[in-house]
Order: C-alpha cells, then structure tokens, then sequence
C-alpha cells in the first residue's frame, strides 16, 4: 500500500489535476478506496471530493481560495473587462492570446484593485453572456485483445524484472509539435467568435521523453523525425542518468524503436538496458501519453512561438516545469492499466 500523503505537500495544480482524474476514475466504477490508495491520499480526502462535485459541480473540483468578502463589480467594471476581452491576452502581457478565469482575476486585482475568486469570475462572465468554447477531441482506437494478452503475459514479466535488477523502469513515447497551435477554450461575447492570428509556417519539432513511477521524467527534443540513431541517443541519454542501475523502457513498436540497430545495441548492453513493447494503439498502457495531453491542452494551448527555434524554447521550459514536479509525473500514472 502507497505511503499517505500529506495533501498540503501538494501544489493547487496537481491537487486539481488529481480532483478531475479522480472523477474519471469513479465513472468507471471504480471504488473510493482504491482511488485513494492510487493518489495516497486519506479515503475521507476523496470521499469529499465526490460530495463537492454532487453539490457544485465540476466548478466545485476546481482549486478555491479561503473565501472572505468580496467586492462588487459595478456596470463600469463590466464595460472595462469586457473590452479587455475583445483583445488577445498576449496585448496584456500574457503568453498566450487565449483568456481564462485566472487571467481575468490578475487584470481585475491590477487595474481595478478589486480581488475577486476565479469562481466567482466564472458567475460574473456568464452573468453577461459570455460564453467558454473549447475544440472537439477525437479517441484513439485499441485492440482490447491485444491489451488483455499484453497486460496477461508481458506485464507481470516486466514487472518481476524490475524487481529482480532493482531497475529503472521508464514508459517512452514521442509526440509531435506544431507550429500551428491547438486552440483551447477563451471568453468572449456570445455570438461574436474570437479569432487568434498563427502563423501560415509549416513545422514543427518532434519530442521524446520518458516517465518513471519514481517520479523521473527524460526527454529529448528534435527537429526533425524521430529516427533509429535518435532513439538510441535519447536510450543513452537515459542510462547515463542511471550509472550504476539497468534500465528498463516500455515503448510502442514505432519502426523508430524496433530498428535491428535499436534491438543490436539493447542486446550489446543488456547489462545497462532492456526493451519490451505494448500492442499498437494502447495509450492505456503507456502513461507516458498523459505527459503530451498535459502539455498540449493545459501548456501550449494557442502559443505564439513563429519559428522552431521560438517553439523549442516554449517546449523546454515547459517540459523542465513538469520535469521538477515529482507529484505531478506520478498523477500520469493514476487510471492507467499499469498503476
């Protein structure tokens, strides 16, 4: 059983991310006690998590601060935010154009000297209808067959090995991206659909990384495709953080990773290294895609980077943030087949 933690340990952002990826864990019937062993948290934790969500909501799972009185927005004060959002955010000083609740309440707390909750930010936009649009998503397809022989078979291999080196396990993956970003969601005035300038340029970069239950996160990023040679730097790179312990990564079977140069050099070094591979489209069995949903919908959403070299900088800071965050890389692990 998971050590309990102590919640105020854990920052405001990933006690959120934890409220939300506990719901989806509950829609698929799993029990109040074992969601709070996955996140080590106290039962009575999660217990009223699910009592605030049936009382408010999914507004209600949202970080709150300790409420006190709060002032009143006056009809000047709604004329002001509301040409506020006519514009980008970026005009303001923000890194991306889009506008949410926290942004607002920074603008309101500097300009207006009134210090509002996000919640209470969200009434007032509705209030004066304004709507929250977001873009469609598209699901993934998966041989459950496949995941079940996998999880049956390969699983409890890889997990004896782990125990028998004392090994490093690490889940891989790669994603692409753009210099076209993904749109998220903004405020703007009903019926008035805001538009966000990108830039016509083609590219883009390519990103590895690699996520360990202890709390470790490798990445690699690249301009160019992920290729045989650039795989087995980004395996090197990855063993050199662990001297003196063997490696174990769990990867897709992209022909990247199941080159005979990337299987030559795991077997030339099977003292430091080992190589297993999970059935073609099973994100659930690699919580490593939990790292490019993160970073996409929550990081890079509408940035402003115009060439690759700007995009990389954005990346790698970004990454470095969730690469310091132990607690958060562990929550990517929470509602996966392999927790």
């Amino acid at each position: 059983m998971k050590d309990i933690k102590d919640g105020r340990s854990i920052s405001r952002e990933v006690l959120e991310e934890y409220r939300f990826r506990a719901l989806e864990l509950k829609d698929k019937n799993w029990k109040v006690n074992k969601i709070a062993e996955a996140f080590g948290l106290h039962r009575g934790t999660v217990s009223n998590w699910f009592t605030t969500y049936r009382r408010e909501g999914k507004k209600g799972l949202k970080h709150k601060k300790a409420k006190g009185r709060e002032p009143k927005l006056t009809l000047q004060d709604k004329i002001q935010i509301i040409s506020w959002l006519k514009l980008p955010a970026t005009e303001f000083g923000f890194e991306t154009p889009l506008w949410n609740c926290k942004r607002i309440q920074q603008l309101i707390k500097k300009n207006l000297n009134k210090n509002l909750a996000v919640s209470n930010i969200w009434e007032w936009l509705k209030k004066w209808n304004l709507t929250n649009q977001k873009p469609e998503r598209q699901a993934t397809q998966q041989d459950e067959n496949a995941v079940k022989t996998w999880l049956k078979e390969e699983w409890p291999k890889i997990k004896e090995h782990t125990r028998r080196w004392q090994a490093m396990l690490y889940f891989q993956d790669e994603s692409g991206v753009s210099l076209i970003p993904v749109l998220g969601k903004t405020w703007a005035p009903k019926g008035k659909t805001p538009t966000v300038k990108v830039t016509g340029k083609r590219g883009g970069l390519c990103i590895s990384s690699a996520i360990s239950p202890a709390g470790r996160l490798a990445f690699r990023i690249e301009k160019e495709k992920v290729t045989r040679f650039t795989f087995v730097d980004f395996l090197i790179k990855i063993m050199k953080q662990h001297p003196h312990r063997k490696v174990i990564i769990v990867t897709d079977n992209a022909p990247a990773h199941t080159a005979k140069f990337v299987k030559e050099f795991v077997l030339s070094n099977d003292r430091q290294i080992a190589v297993y591979y999970i059935p073609t489209y099973s994100p659930k069995l690699n919580p490593d895609e939990h790292v490019w949903a993160y970073l996409k919908a929550k990081k890079l959403v509408a940035h402003q980077a115009q060439t690759t070299d700007e995009l990389k900088h954005i990346v790698k800071n970004k990454m470095q943030n969730i690469q310091r965050n132990k607690h958060l890389i562990n929550s990517f692990f929470i509602g996966t087949y392999v927790i």
